[in-house]
């Protein structure tokens, strides 16, 4: 009888309900800071070619100053992030697109010198 005590034991409800038990972990998001690092080495970089196409870029350097403040604002670099709202994005590209078309007229300009 003590072989079937012990298998009871080992088959009792109890005991096997702790193996049918998931135990979930949390799935870990790559942390926001490495995608805000991007975005500000694609912004320096951008800034790198602008700098190189144009050399009159100094007359932008008020544009650049605020688009910078606005992206380590949206985008900051500490451990933690809060996600990033609507507005400031639209903020940003409103920004961004504004540099464009300054760079459009500046290359327009450039192109009518020569």
């Amino acid at each position: 009888m003590t072989s079937t005590s012990r298998l009871d034991e080992l088959f009792a409800p109890e005991r096997l309900r702790q193996n049918w038990q998931i135990n979930t972990t949390a799935v870990l998001e790559p942390p926001q800071v490495a995608s805000n690092l991007d975005i500000h080495a694609k912004y320096d970089e951008l800034q790198r070619l602008i700098g190189e196409k144009f050399p009159d870029v100094s007359r932008l350097s008020g544009r650049f100053e605020a688009l910078t403040e606005t992206i380590n604002h949206t985008f900051p670099l500490e451990a933690v992030t809060p996600p990033v709202d609507a507005k400031s994005k639209e903020t940003l590209v409103g920004m961004l697109e504004q540099l464009e078309a300054l760079l459009w007229a500046m290359d327009m300009a450039r192109k009518e010198v020569r």
